[in-house]
């Protein structure tokens, strides 16, 4: 592991030069496996010899670290190279991520049909540097057909980078090789474009003559919606799965794949598991229950599968016929070891496109309709609030290291700042908060720039020539960061003022509060009385009464709600669950009378609570 570290790191070290790199890493496999080129014009252009010393020596120094500790250069370790060696913006931008040998093998063996492979046809939407193509073209070498047909009439890829489809011309061309055919060239079928906008059947003759493709194998790009480019975001108007919230850029991938494929066709996807339950999902299985397709899903939950990347994932194999969702949730490791009857089928009747898709067990999906049909909802018997949001917290949040009667001062970037405290207000954190005794450790001091009309309810921004005068010392601090202010929302919005929050939601909030973060792996609710508080990264129930908020709070923090968020929420690692309002309303709150209302606020033990809030549910865990 060490070893393959150094490998990486030294051939990080050039990744800049696109063209060093490809040539360091050809080179380097064909010395390391006794690969003698002949022929093929591209690979021959790629090859380092001792005419060019400094590239020689580079050559020289990374097979020794090859040969240090007899690491092997196979095809798989090509792949990751190639993978490994976009830019960190790209993978930003571009969603580009390795994909596993084990994960695409699965994929393709899964969707394969038994039927004669070769006149069928197969497509990477997003084929980066070519691993599910290889894994392709190895099957059907091995039926019999040679490799120059295969690139010729069976292979298909696109790919938004001009990098990526030379590297998965360069891995193509050097598995022919390997295996004894060392053409001059081959003819391919790849495409520089943005699948988003491409059109196969203007671009690919072949694709004009076949129709639609037999299969699509990819992993399309993991790119939250913050980060799509400008163009992209455009392109995905034209994708109605991509019509409600803000769509991540894997979401129309699934529109555009089966678009592409024809009738009888099968797609295979490794991609986030989040559009079963997400507001900008809602769409996407809107689109499924009206198609009502043949849909398998296998759900890794919050287990990590790609390196160095927090992602969140399914495979997802789907055949273009009318059929029903199967669905199971495994573990990496067990992938070889599932069967048919892993999978429970559920009826696109039995889902609700609007709130989210349940994919669990018939009896989890009972006791969640139970839990949900229950009363009335906590969305619609309580008020749930998002915190504000600066867009900048680290510059209007701090903690006083002393003050006076009109002034704090406190220290950033080792500077000592003093501002007004009229322009100053309490906040909190409640996604570090887990009970009310942190509340004055944890609590800071929020700059706030605002008025606000407590008759009208309104609130404005100080504007700045009255903001500068009554406030100079906070003006003065503020102006030290107004270019860090002003590249908030990439530079792109007009706020009404420079040193206005980044978004103005939550400024007006007044009243008793519960405060739970937005994500957690336990239920922390934690009361205020502070009507004045105001609260960020997190949410608050806010309410006139402080025996309402007690009430709740023993129903919030039971197993029953939390056995709730569990399987119905969005998962993260290590067991975190989000606590989004989004899955937090329609959970169902029972009637009590005021004699239960005061005996479930006076119950102490997390038993007592629990089991009496399981009699009133008439449900057990």
């Amino acid at each position: 592991m060490k070893l393959y570290k150094e490998i990486l790191n030294f051939i990080g070290k050039y990744s800049f030069n696109e063209s060093l790199v490809n040539r360091l890493i050809v080179s380097t496999f064909c010395q390391l496996n006794l690969i003698s080129v002949k022929n093929n014009i591209l690979i021959k252009s790629l090859l380092i010899d001792e005419r060019d010393a400094e590239e020689y020596q580079k050559l020289l120094d990374l097979i020794d670290l090859f040969n240090g500790e007899d690491q092997h250069c196979d095809f798989e370790l090509l792949i990751t190279l190639f993978e490994f060696v976009i830019s960190p913006s790209d993978k930003i931008v571009n969603g580009a991520i390795y994909t596993p040998s084990n994960i695409r093998q699965f994929i393709i063996n899964s969707s394969l049909k038994n039927e004669d492979l070769s006149k069928k046809t197969f497509c990477d939407v997003a084929c980066g540097c070519g691993g599910f193509l290889f894994d392709v073209a190895k099957i059907l070498y091995s039926s019999g057909i040679k490799f120059k047909s295969i690139y010729e009439k069976n292979l298909f890829g696109i790919d938004v980078e001009k990098y990526s489809i030379y590297r998965t011309k360069i891995l193509l061309c050097l598995l022919a090789i390997a295996n004894g055919e060392d053409e001059d060239e081959f003819s391919f079928n790849f495409y520089v474009g943005n699948s988003l906008s491409f059109n196969w059947q203007e671009s690919s003759d072949v694709f004009r003559r076949i129709g639609g493709f037999d299969y699509i194998f990819s992993n399309p790009p993991y790119v939250g919606s913050v980060n799509i480019d400008e163009d992209s975001k455009a392109l995905l108007k034209n994708w109605s799965v991509a019509s409600t919230g803000k769509a991540d850029l894997y979401i129309p991938f699934f529109e555009l794949g089966l678009k592409w494929l024809n009738e009888n066709g099968s797609l295979g996807y490794i991609t986030v598991n989040t559009f079963y339950k997400s507001l900008n999902g809602r769409a996407l299985r809107n689109y499924f229950s009206a198609k009502k397709y043949s849909f398998k899903i296998i759900d890794f939950g919050s287990e990590q599968i790609f390196n160095n990347r927090l992602t969140y994932t399914c495979i997802c194999l789907i055949e273009k016929k009318k059929g029903e969702i199967l669905y199971t949730k495994s573990k990496l490791d067990n992938l070889s070891k599932l069967s048919d009857n892993s999978f429970y089928s559920i009826n696109y009747e039995q889902l609700n496109d609007k709130d989210g898709w349940l994919l669990d067990n018939y009896v989890t999906q009972a006791n969640i309709r139970k839990i949900e049909n229950i009363g009335d909802s906590l969305g619609n018997l309580f008020n749930i609030r998002n915190g504000f949001a600066t867009l900048k917290n680290d510059v209007f949040l701090f903690k006083p290291i002393g003050e006076n009667e009109t002034h704090y001062s406190f220290v950033k970037d080792e500077v000592e700042y003093v501002v007004e405290k009229a322009v100053c207000r309490d906040a909190i954190k409640p996604n570090v908060l887990k009970k009310e005794e942190e509340i004055p450790i944890l609590r800071e001091k929020i700059i706030f720039p605002y008025k606000i009309d407590s008759e009208f309810n309104t609130v404005s921004v100080i504007p700045k020539s009255e903001f500068e005068e009554k406030y100079p010392n906070t003006y003065f601090y503020l102006s030290n960061y107004k270019l860090e202010l002003d590249l908030r929302d990439k530079g792109q919005r007009n706020y009404p003022e420079w040193f206005s929050f980044g978004r103005t939601q939550a400024l007006n909030i007044r009243g008793k509060k519960l405060l739970f973060p937005y994500i957690s792996n336990m239920p922390y609710f934690v009361y205020t009385d502070d009507e004045d508080l105001m609260f960020y990264n997190g949410y608050a129930i806010i309410s006139d009464s402080f025996e309402d908020l007690m009430f709740l709070k023993k129903i919030l923090s039971s197993d029953i709600f939390w056995y709730y968020i569990k399987n119905t929420s969005k998962p993260y690692s290590n067991d975190y669950f989000s606590l989004a309002k989004n899955y937090v309303k329609n959970f169902g709150i029972p009637f009590f009378n005021e004699k239960e209302r005061k005996k479930l606020i006076k119950l102490k033990s997390k038993k007592a609570i629990n089991s009496f809030l399981e009699k009133k549910y008439d449900f057990y865990l």
